[in-house]
């Protein structure tokens, strides 16, 4: 039977559905005869809108005829690129670079977009099977026997863990080889040497480096300011790397270690005694199999036979974020501020859409002559630390509380300078951009929350009672420039003695949160979200304040993600199109008939707190008094005696709430639960917790309603729509808040919790898997 290839086509149904009605049409007419007629930018438009359509859009006969048809007829020279599409696109050599460094020369786009999307972008370790190290001649070249005889005289770098004294040192590798066979050592001598290949340069060309790890922007740098990037390893059983991250934030394997137990110590003294939910993730690398270790991850390695491997660190586009925060976290190390210098500027003149992630500055610089000023900002250091102590001495003798200053202990909070004593907690707002109004948001949220509980007594969730606030400076005016300009706001609060959720995690089990905890904390927030602010009465300034917050949220938050590169860049390239073009769309208060009822919520909530997390949420830990060997029943929190045995059912109830510089007045309550959300819950989307969340909305939906009868339209879609009311889900509208966010911690965080979302083509699918749950109310 003769097979008829246009009939075959024409009922090939994955075709017909890709190509619509031109599926009647051979593929040679479609591409020769239809193709040809449009300009590049319709084909490249075409070719995004379905698998057959790509490949015909990228036909090398259209780009061909398009090549003639358009190129400059002057020029005298044609350099063929291997393709008529890349051709077309660098038609000359003053194009080398420029196609060098394109993405579609570097990467080959199908199997290196599924690896960005699986696994790049959502930090997901990899173990791959053939990525072509049977084709290398180390494969052959680089048994024990044949290095000794190759190399046998050549000296490289050994490690020595035990040793404090000499901990590296160089070993010829025939007397190393010798030690393999011979030592019975616990934890034996290891071979790794970051400079193998200067010190023997064939050995550079005895292996390469897998596709999806080519480039390195570190290679931009010359040899002589490159930090070491790569490793030959050699060992015997029982050697590898202890518990480490890679440094630099790059992805790799760096064997280095200092102070930390050996591999074999772990495993024989730490390892049998973890619980289920403690064990790490394990995995057997045979020979010739690759290991992918994202940056950021903690990572340790065991030999279990004699090995011989090579490792390489890398920079590229989705740990370059990661690459900098670290290359910039010492101030006191000038090499790694020297490398980033030099890198910024070469990575900024190939990849100019990179320039938003690498060039943002420290938001303090924003006052200028801050830095470089003297001890304002690390109170690490013993001089600083001493000179903060005593101007928070000084602020606490404003409010009536006297403390000795050794009582007085730095805080970790955030962006701002903080000190506990056992009275009194102050925080000084630093010259941030966000300085200011956190500072008067905060007041006035603690100032509404101490007026409220004077007149209602006290609710589901309480506040700290605020002691005072004002402005601190140095009175000494002739201090440096540009110092003196900016007056220090402070608030001093009394001191919480509950415990942060955040500590209470620990002792938690592994679904730490549950419903039982979430209620509670949602009738807390409800309280804010239904306070009655005719009674206690909030300044125009920081209402508004509180209105442009969202407009000004919308106005930067494409520029932010720029910067902060968390999401994949094929959703980064998407967001300009899915945020809304105008602030109305995420929360309208004026609204005249806010639609509670069929799911678009344009009511306001009185306080929105703006920073739900486990750090700003405190509460009791207690358990059952069977698990106590004196059987007392303990409460962490109202005790400083942590208990000696850690309960297995242990209980958190919240009690307090804290921290009111994000806070927002006659705002979205939809900000709160989107923090519940993510930071509290992990985007956990089991339906208990969900079903709180929901109940949560209904109730606020209910008593809103009650308090605005005569402002609620029943509508409706149909009629809405013709009235021209634009229905923004729930569910949008909560990935907008996500997108919005101010910082970088809640994106960050959500990516950690939800890695595949590295995997979803669109905003639209990110947006369902997180939120689709709106749906069921």
């Amino acid at each position: 039977m003769t097979l008829d290839p246009i009939a075959f086509q024409q009922h090939d149904p994955t075709r017909a559905a890709s190509l619509g009605s031109l599926h009647v049409l051979p593929d040679s007419v479609t591409i020769e005869s239809i193709l040809t007629l449009l300009s590049p930018k319709d084909l490249l438009l075409l070719a995004l809108t379905s698998r057959y359509l790509n490949v015909f859009a990228r036909n090398d006969y259209v780009w061909k005829r398009l090549f003639f048809d358009h190129r400059n007829r002057s020029a005298t020279r044609i350099v063929f690129r291997g393709s008529w599409f890349l051709t077309y696109l660098f038609p000359t050599p003053d194009h080398d670079e420029a196609c060098l460094n394109h993405p579609l020369v570097k990467h080959p786009v199908p199997v290196q977009e599924t690896f960005d999307r699986r696994y790049r972008y959502p930090n997901r370790p990899l173990m791959i099977q053939r990525s072509g190290v049977e084709q290398w001649p180390a494969w052959e070249q680089w048994s024990l026997d044949a290095l000794a005889s190759k190399y046998g005289e050549t000296q490289f770098r050994v490690s020595n863990i035990e040793s404090d004294e000499e901990p590296s040192f160089g070993m010829c590798f025939q007397d190393f080889l010798h030690y393999i066979r011979y030592n019975n050592d616990t934890d034996p001598l290891y071979l790794f040497d970051p400079y193998f290949a200067e010190t023997v340069p064939d050995m550079d060309s005895a292996y390469k480096v897998p596709k999806y790890f080519e480039f390195d922007y570190f290679s931009l740098l010359k040899s002589d300011i490159r930090p070491p990037y790569r490793w030959l390893l050699v060992g015997p059983q029982r050697t590898g790397a202890p518990w480490h991250v890679d440094p630099s934030g790059t992805s790799g394997h760096d064997p280095t270690s200092s102070e930390r137990k050996t591999s074999v110590s772990w495993y024989l003294d730490v390892y049998p005694y973890l619980p289920p939910e403690s064990l790490p993730l394990e995995i057997v690398q045979n020979p010739g199999q690759t290991i992918y270790v994202p940056s950021g991850w903690w990572h340790m390695v065991i030999n279990m036979d004699d090995t011989v491997a090579v490792t390489h660190n890398f920079a590229d586009e989705a740990n370059l974020l990661q690459v900098k925060r670290s290359m910039l976290g010492d101030d006191k190390e000038t090499t790694q501020l020297k490398r980033w210098e030099l890198l910024e500027k070469e990575i900024c003149d190939r990849r100019p859409d990179l320039i938003p992630a690498l060039t943002c500055r420290s938001e303090h610089q924003l006052i200028p002559g801050l830095i470089d000023k003297g001890p304002w900002f690390d109170v690490d250091s013993p001089e600083s630390l001493s000179t903060w102590q005593a101007r928070a001495q000084q602020v606490l003798q404003r409010v009536g509380v006297v403390s000795n200053l050794d009582d007085i202990e730095p805080v970790l909070s955030g962006r701002n300078i903080c000190f506990l004593t056992e009275d009194a907690f102050v925080k000084f707002f630093t010259p941030y951009q966000d300085g200011p109004p956190c500072f008067s948001a905060e007041v006035a949220a603690n100032r509404l929350l101490m007026d409220d509980h004077e007149s209602n007594g006290q609710h589901v969730l309480s506040s700290p009672k605020m002691l005072g606030h004002g402005y601190w400076q140095e009175s000494d005016h002739a201090t440096v420039e540009g110092v003196s300009e900016w007056r220090w706001p402070y608030i001093v609060t009394e001191t919480a003695l509950d415990m942060p959720l955040f500590d209470a995690l620990d002792y938690l089990p592994l679904q730490q949160v549950d419903e039982g905890f979430l209620a509670p904390l949602m009738d807390g927030l409800q309280y804010y979200h239904t306070l009655n602010l005719d009674k206690n009465a909030i300044s125009s300034k920081i209402l508004s304040l509180s209105s442009t917050a969202i407009p000004l949220r919308l106005q930067s938050a494409a520029q932010n993600h720029a910067r902060w590169r968390l999401f994949p860049k094929h959703l980064l390239d998407q967001l300009s199109d899915y945020l809304p073009i105008v602030h109305a769309q995420v929360f309208n208060p004026a609204s005249s008939s806010p639609l509670l009822q069929q799911g678009r919520a344009d009511m306001s909530a009185s306080l929105v707190h703006g920073d739900v997390n486990p750090s700003n949420i405190l509460g009791i830990l207690s358990s059952s008094p069977s698990y106590f060997s004196d059987g007392i029943d303990v409460s962490y929190g109202q005790s400083k005696e942590t208990p000696e045995l850690l309960p297995a059912h242990a209980e958190f109830k919240p009690t307090t709430m804290i921290d009111y510089g994000d806070a927002l007045f006659k705002s979205d309550p939809l900000i709160d639960y989107v923090s519940v959300f993510i930071t509290i819950l992990n985007s956990r989307r089991d339906q208990p917790v969900i079903d709180v969340l929901l109940n949560s909305w209904r109730n606020l939906v209910k008593v809103n309603n009650n308090n605005n009868n005569n402002n609620y339209n029943n509508d409706s879609p149909q009629k809405r729509a013709a009235k021209g009311e634009q229905e923004v889900s729930l569910a949008r509208r909560c990935m907008w808040h996500v997108l919005l966010w101010p910082s970088e911690g809640l994106t960050l965080h959500l990516t950690q919790c939800v890695p595949e979302i590295g995997e979803m083509k669109t905003w639209h699918d990110v947006e369902e898997a997180l939120f689709g749950w709106w749906s069921a109310l």
